[in-house]
């Protein structure tokens, strides 16, 4: 479940948090990457279905997330994007 589906499928929808449970309003496509696919392969896949985060699996099971942000990262290390990527969280 994405921060997107709790403000578009959930609050937007008026959904109660006291009788709602995830499966009624999370993203039921999951579009996913492996491990061994290549950049380019997960930028398109982002592109295709307008998503800014791809889980990454290996055998069906979650390794890891790959973000809009580690791609500016490692493909334009001098983009805007990719200085507020890399920058040391606020919290």
């Amino acid at each position: 479940m994405t921060d997107r589906d709790i403000v578009v499928c959930g609050i937007a929808e008026r959904h109660s948090p006291d009788d709602t449970t995830v499966a009624d309003i999370c993203t039921a496509d999951l579009v996913t990457v492996a491990g061994d696919d290549d950049l380019e392969h997960a930028a398109e896949l982002m592109r295709q279905v307008a998503v800014r985060r791809l889980p990454v699996v290996e055998s069906e099971r979650l390794i890891g997330m790959i973000s809009l942000g580690d791609l500016a990262i490692e493909q334009d290390s001098d983009s805007a994007l990719a200085d507020i990527s890399g920058a040391d969280p606020n919290s």
